[in-house]
């Protein structure tokens, strides 16, 4: 086994155990929402539920402004009202009269004696994570399954599902780095970003995301390098992994394209080369359209319900879609409005994000410059620069995507400016800058590979490091040495 594996599964292994251990649950971004998510498909249920506000007796959850703001629906599911009770009780005990304190590892006491079983009874909205489809949370829903069926303890199922997630991620990423038939010094620096590091150990539909972009990279990079004609089960493997990432949120979809860029030359010619286009390419899309509309019937506006009376917004995605259409020549000049104010490219997020915080921006700048001078004196030959400039614009492509989702689903309608932008959501596709700038530096930049690898074992490591600390600090105003063993000696 190469260095570079040995090196990524070791990192990926420590940070999941030392993440899942140190986050306290609920403080991944809308982990809450995301366990609920998870728990209703581990049920059964594909889709969620929409509950009516008129006349309903959950009238708790309806409340709103009068007029155009109130909330007709509720989107969610039932779980067990000790799955609530518990993130409401550890929000509460972190946030008193609303105001964000360290958190203690004493918190977790008064739920040592819960337990996961019983009917799901009561009604969970969790409208922002309610269309992700099951690919995301399979590691979660099967820990909850067995929960559901062996009465296993609350805190057990937690954990349990943050570390099986983790450990689902920390093997992908793995096999990645060990499939990958060059630049494994810089596949194992990206996939070991410290923003993957803290998502991956949380409750979340990120970690999977993470996990299949890098599969999918790596192995038509490995196809691409063989000399070998494409065997007919290597081929439904890069079916499978387009499967896959047609149900998951768009615009992951798009990463198809760069795969295909990639295994360009080694499709074939002229019909042979449409039918395996057709083979790979039409599954996915169509796996995507139908996951995308059929969930689509399902969305509630989260910014009309969620937030406070103050910072309420009209947002309504059909009347969205038709001012946008009626003002496509606004669309650059909201993308630079948002840019200017700091909201479209949120570097430190892309980098060092942790829940809700991060890392500061200056991290994130140092960090990613080194990358890049890494990669453009790596090793060739590369990717040939149709690829390379296909990749390009399928960044920009997804970048685009995601700027336009968030500006149809989250942003006030007819606002001058997106809402709800977050770095980590470029994160999933930062593993293909390794092929686009591997080796553009040519004859006149070359680093010798030892120092490659030097350089990014140095850098992960102390990514890690900062992250770990960062995570001790920023939850408990402690130094691991001390939070581990407090949190270890209250929960076992």
């Amino acid at each position: 086994m190469s260095a570079p594996v040995v090196w990524t599964a070791a990192i990926a292994t420590l940070s999941v155990l030392y993440m899942t251990l140190v986050v306290p649950l609920g403080s991944g971004p809308d982990e809450p929402e995301h366990t609920y998510r998870a728990f209703q498909l581990a049920l059964g249920h594909l889709f969620p539920h929409l509950l009516s506000c008129v006349g309903h007796a959950l009238r708790v959850g309806c409340l709103g402004d009068s007029g155009r703001l109130t909330p007709s629906n509720r989107a969610g599911g039932p779980v067990p009202p000790v799955l609530i009770s518990a993130f409401d009780q550890l929000y509460a005990l972190s946030h008193p009269h609303g105001v964000a304190i360290h958190f203690k590892a004493s918190d977790y006491s008064r739920l040592l004696g819960s337990m996961l079983g019983g009917k799901a009874t009561r009604f969970a909205n969790f409208e922002n994570t309610a269309l992700y489809s099951p690919v995301n949370y399979l590691p979660a829903m099967l820990i909850f399954w067995i929960a559901q069926h062996t009465a296993e303890s609350l805190l057990g199922a937690l954990y349990s599902a943050r570390l099986l997630t983790g450990m689902v991620w920390a093997a992908c990423v793995t096999a990645a780095v060990a499939i990958t038939p060059r630049w494994k010094w810089l596949f194992s620096m990206v996939v070991l970003v410290p923003s993957a590091l803290s998502q991956s150990a949380v409750i979340n539909a990120d970690a999977v995301s993470l996990a299949v972009v890098a599969l999918s990279a790596a192995y038509a990079l490995r196809l691409a390098a063989s000399d070998e004609p494409l065997r007919h089960r290597q081929i439904a493997i890069v079916v499978i992994l387009g499967l896959l990432l047609g149900l998951m949120k768009l615009p992951l979809i798009v990463v198809l394209v760069a795969v295909l860029a990639i295994l360009w030359r080694k499709l074939g010619r002229g019909r042979e080369r449409a039918v395996r286009l057709a083979v790979i390419g039409l599954p996915a899309a169509a796996a995507a359209l139908w996951w995308n509309l059929a969930s689509n019937a399902y969305f509630v506006p989260y910014r009309n319900i969620v937030y406070g009376p103050a910072t309420r917004v009209l947002v309504s995605q059909s009347r969205q879609e038709h001012y946008l259409l009626a003002h496509v020549f606004k669309l650059p000049v909201i993308l630079w409005t948002t840019a200017v104010h700091g909201h479209l490219f949120m570097l430190w997020e892309v980098v060092g994000t942790l829940g809700e915080v991060g890392l500061p921006e200056w991290f994130a700048i140092v960090w990613l410059a080194l990358f890049v001078a890494l990669a453009i004196g790596s090793e060739g030959p590369g990717v040939g620069r149709a690829a390379r400039g296909w990749i390009a614009g399928m960044l920009a492509v997804y970048f685009l995507g995601t700027a336009l989702a968030l500006y149809l689903t989250w942003t006030a309608l007819g606002a001058g400016e997106i809402s709800g932008m977050h770095g980590r959501y470029f994160t999933l596709v930062l593993i293909f800058a390794v092929p686009m700038l591997a080796a553009l530096g040519g004859g006149r930049i070359r680093h010798p590979q030892r120092a490659i690898a030097a350089a990014a074992v140095i850098i992960s490591a102390l990514s890690a490091g900062t992250m770990f600390f960062y995570a001790s600090y920023h939850y408990y105003g402690q130094g691991p040495w001390q939070v581990v063993p407090k949190l270890t000696s209250v929960l076992f």
